[in-house]
């Protein structure tokens, strides 16, 4: 009997511990829309921080909602990134226990994009790998080569030949079978 009494109060006690831990956070709720046509905006990044170190985050589903829970009672700062629109951060959120603080952002477009220089990638004439057999043929050297059959490719690199396997490859000496 005083077994189950036992038991019964750990229960209790545990399920009030529960209970406190719940109430004694809050939610943090809202949409995400673009400013200039009212369209919700699908997985916009969404990071929340407390004294400037971050402490949680989330992404914007399909219809432009997220929701951020559990978030002890707090103030926050709440910071809002989408590629192609301008970052917004909203300083001094107020999360109270138990309860749903909703914050709504419109974004608006504005990221304007540089000129990039591209440079064609030389191949080096030394491959530093460490030494590994192998190598890299380029689209300029399979130009160049008399045969461009994949046989005739691989033949090129170090390691690998076709005397005496009878029509076959040998790679690093392996037999073709």
């Amino acid at each position: 009997m005083q077994r189950k009494i036992y038991l019964l109060l750990a229960f209790v006690l545990f399920s009030a511990i529960g209970s406190f831990a719940q109430i004694s956070s809050g939610t943090l709720k809202g949409k995400v829309t673009d400013k200039d046509n009212g369209e919700p905006l699908p997985f916009v990044a969404i990071t929340v921080y407390l004294n400037g170190n971050l402490l949680t985050g989330t992404t914007t589903d399909i219809d432009g909602e997220y929701t951020i829970k559990p978030i002890e009672a707090g103030t926050y700062d709440v910071e809002f990134k989408f590629v192609g629109y301008k970052p917004q951060r909203i300083s001094a959120v107020p999360v109270s226990s138990g309860k749903i603080q909703f914050v709504n952002v419109e974004m608006s477009a504005g990221v304007e994009l540089q000129t990039v220089e591209i440079v064609d990638f030389k191949v080096p004439l030394i491959d530093k790998d460490g030494g590994s057999s192998g190598g890299t043929v380029t689209r300029e050297e399979i130009d160049k080569m008399p045969s461009r059959s994949a046989l005739g490719i691989a033949t090129t690199v170090a390691g690998v030949n076709t005397a005496g396997t009878g029509g076959g490859i040998s790679i690093r000496g392996a037999r073709t079978g």
